[in-house]
């Protein structure tokens, strides 16, 4: 599956395995940044390499605020 703007992804690698994102932006080839609504809010996204990201089917609407992006993650996120 192809990593697009708006895709919600989960990170494999790194303190935020497990969390579901949305991508904010794609910079490059690499890297993306993303946004989870809450630690990183859409104004303070963190910068990732692609090959910690996993890719899923759903696309999110980049024009959403914070705390809608909360409640659309919630279920895909894979925290204990």
């Amino acid at each position: 599956m192809e990593i697009v703007k708006g895709s919600v992804v989960i990170a494999k690698a790194g303190r935020d395995k497990g969390k579901a994102f949305a991508v904010v932006e794609l910079i490059d080839a690499r890297t993306a940044l993303i946004a989870d609504g809450k630690r990183r809010p859409l104004e303070r996204p963190k910068r990732k390499n692609l090959i910690h990201l996993q890719a899923t089917k759903t696309v999110v609407d980049c024009d959403t605020t914070n705390r809608q992006l909360r409640t659309f993650l919630k279920e895909f996120s894979q925290e204990a």
